[in-house]
C-alpha cells in the first residue's frame, strides 16, 4: 500500500503555487488582485489539504492493521508447517550452501528442513570476500588444497567443482579445510557424509548479482551433473535476485524463502517438485501443484 505523505505535500505545494500565480498574474495584466477571491481560493485549498491529511491518516491506520494481520498469519502458518509436513523429508541428508549475503536465512532454513525429518549435514558459506576473478588468489587456493584443474577447466571452475564434489560425496573434507584456511569457504557441520539434496541460498543485499553468474552457475551445474536435487532460495526482499540466473541452470527456485508459503515450496521442491515458486515476476507458481491437487 502506498504512503500518501509525499503525494499530499506535493499537491499542497501545487495549490500554494496556484494562489501565488493568481496574485502575480493579475499584477502583470494591470488588474489589482482581488483579496477576497484569493482568500476563497486559499480556504478551498486548505479544506482540500485537510481532507487529504485525513485520508492519509486513515490509509496509514489501515496499513498498520493489514501488516498486523499479515504478521499473525505468517506466525500461524510457520507454526503449522512442522506438523503438516511431518517426516516429509525423513531419511534425507541435506547440505546448505550459501552464496549470497543473507546470513539469517541459512539458520532459518536449516531449522525448517530439520523440523520435517531431514538431517542437515553441513552449512557451507562461499566467502563473499574471496575474489574468484583473481588468478593469483585462485592459484594459491588450488595449490593449498591439492586441487588439479582439468585441461578444459579454468582455475575458478575447478575450485567450485571441487567444493561441489566434496559436499556431495563426503570424501574430500581435507580439501575443504584447506580452502577454509585460504578464506574461500566457511564450514559448519560434518563433511564426511554424502548428500543428494542441496539448498543454495542466494540473493544480494546490493544491486549487483554478478556473483550469481560467477559462483552459482558453475557450482549448480556440477551439483546437478552429479545427480543432486538442487533448490535455489532467496528472501522476498532481496535487493538483487539470483532467480533469473538460477533459472538458466534448470533447478527449482523459491524467491520468498523467508515467508511461510516459500518454506512450504522449499519442502515440496526438495521432495522433487520442479518449478519456480514465489511472488516475484520470475515465479511460475505461488502454491506447489501437489498442494493444489490435494485440496
Amino acid at each position: 500500500m502506498i504512503d500518501l505523505r509525499y503525494h499530499v505535500y506535493s499537491l499542497a505545494a501545487v495549490f500554494f503555487a496556484l494562489a501565488i500565480g493568481i496574485i502575480v498574474g493579475t499584477s502583470f495584466v494591470g488588474k489589482p488582485a482581488d483579496t477576497k477571491e484569493i482568500m476563497e481560493v486559499y480556504a478551498r485549498n486548505e479544506r482540500t489539504f485537510a481532507d487529504m491529511q485525513k485520508e492519509m491518516r486513515k490509509q496509514q491506520s489501515d496499513l498498520r492493521s493489514v501488516r498486523g494481520d499479515f504478521s499473525r498469519s505468517e506466525k500461524m502458518c510457520a507454526a503449522l508447517v512442522p506438523t503438516t509436513f511431518k517426516d516429509r523429508l525423513r531419511y534425507r541428508n541435506v547440505a546448505i550452501v550459501q552464496t549470497g549475503d543473507y546470513d539469517d536465512l541459512a539458520a532459518d532454513l536449516k531449522s525448517l528442513v530439520q523440523s520435517v525429518g531431514a538431517e542437515v549435514t553441513s552449512v557451507t558459506k562461499i566467502s563473499p570476500s574471496f575474489d574468484f576473478e583473481s588468478p593469483p588468489l585462485v592459484a594459491i587456493a588450488l595449490t593449498a588444497s591439492g586441487i588439479m584443474p582439468k585441461p578444459d577447466e579454468s582455475g575458478r571452475t575447478a575450485l567450485l567443482h571441487a567444493i561441489a564434489d566434496a559436499i556431495i560425496t563426503g570424501r574430500s573434507a581435507d580439501k575443504l579445510a584447506a580452502l577454509e584456511e585460504k578464506h574461500v569457504v566457511n564450514l559448519s557441520g560434518d563433511y564426511t557424509r554424502w548428500n543428494r539434496n542441496i539448498v543454495i541460498i542466494g540473493g544480494s543485499s546490493t544491486a549487483d548479482n554478478h556473483r550469481a553468474n560467477l559462483v552459482d552457475v558453475p557450482l549448480i551445474d556440477h551439483l546437478t551433473a552429479q545427480g543432486a536435487t538442487v533448490v535455489g532460495c532467496e528472501p522476498l526482499d532481496a535487493a538483487s535476485s539470483y532467480v533469473p540466473v538460477w533459472k538458466r541452470t534448470n533447478i527449482a527456485t523459491v524467491d520468498n524463502a523467508n515467508r511461510a508459503c516459500g518454506k512450504v515450496s522449499l519442502i515440496c521442491a526438495l521432495s522433487g517438485e520442479m518449478a519456480h515458486f514465489g511472488q516475484k515476476r520470475t515465479a511460475d507458481y505461488l502454491i506447489p501443484h501437489s498442494l493444489e491437487a490435494a485440496r
